[in-house]
């Protein structure tokens, strides 16, 4: 069977521009202000690792998840009443799969929202160039996630759940619909694509 992907409600590169080599020339000066002449070349190295990082990471939006760079979170684990600008990430944060983090300073602004995943909390901490633009696609992406998640848990209340798999999608018959094991996802596709339903 064919592999559908949700679609791609938003995407946005965090590159570099202009103001990333301003940045650069105000933390050089700085360092070697503050720390001295021997620290500019390690500031400079963690600089270019950091622009040569942020140059490859997107941030994109479908109607399951929010991904930022090759890590991604569902939707409905994020609790969208705490959006915020985004922090400074603690340093063990980095390595855990439940933040999702490409904060640059270059970008015009930022967000930060805070969830629950699986029980345990996860964050999202970017910087953005299309702050509200993102925001709305954020909330309404995480509406219709959180729809389907209480469609099914209303239908299937108390009865053993379906393993996962494709099935008929329950809001459009002439269609299928990938079903995770705990609820309807994104994932959809006529019948005629060459898919099959149980």
């Amino acid at each position: 069977m064919q592999h559908w992907q949700p679609p791609v409600l938003y995407e946005e590169r965090l590159r570099p521009r202009g103001r990333a080599w301003w940045w650069l020339l105000v933390i050089s000066v700085i360092t070697l202000f503050t720390l001295g002449l021997i620290v500019v070349p390690i500031a400079l190295v963690a600089w270019f690792v950091n622009v040569g990082r942020f140059a490859r990471t997107r941030i994109k939006v479908d109607s399951e998840r929010i991904w930022v760079g090759s890590r991604s979170l569902r939707l409905t684990a994020l609790d969208l009443d705490t959006v915020d600008r985004a922090t400074n990430p603690r340093p063990w944060r980095v390595f855990n799969r439940r933040y999702l983090w490409g904060n640059p300073v270059w970008t015009r602004d930022s967000i930060g929202i805070k969830g629950l995943d699986a029980g345990k909390k996860c964050w999202v901490s970017v910087g953005t160039n299309r702050r509200d633009e993102l925001l709305e696609v954020l909330h309404a992406a995480a509406g219709e996630a959180r729809a389907r998640r209480e469609a099914a848990a209303a239908a299937y209340a108390g009865a053993p759940l379906a393993a996962p798999g494709w099935y008929h999608d329950p809001w459009d018959g002439s269609r299928i619909r990938w079903w995770d094991g705990e609820e309807w996802t994104g994932y959809a596709a006529s019948r005629h694509d060459g898919g099959g339903a149980p």
